[in-house]
């Protein structure tokens, strides 16, 4: 384990909020700032969210659940999360 997932593991159990410092592609940059655009929200409100949204597809995903997305037209679709 790295030193800095221990400190992270530490800050979690004490309850504190943990800083991180991400690299970004420009494509993921821009996604994220026309998020935080869209939806009136900090930057670091979009990542909590995005972050929550993941974990909630992912846990579904391990259960097993389909991810279905109805377009307008109620043409469905299914989003794949590879495990």
């Amino acid at each position: 384990m790295l030193l800095e997932e221990k400190q992270m593991n530490n800050d979690r159990q004490e309850g504190k909020g943990v800083r991180l410092s991400v690299n970004l592609s420009a494509e993921a940059a821009e996604a994220i700032r026309t998020i935080t655009s869209r939806r009136g929200v900090t930057l670091t409100e979009a990542l909590r969210r995005a972050i929550s949204t993941q974990k909630y597809i992912d846990d579904a995903a391990q259960r097993g659940a389909r991810i279905l997305i109805e377009e307008p037209d109620k043409t469905l679709k299914e989003l794949i999360f590879p495990l």
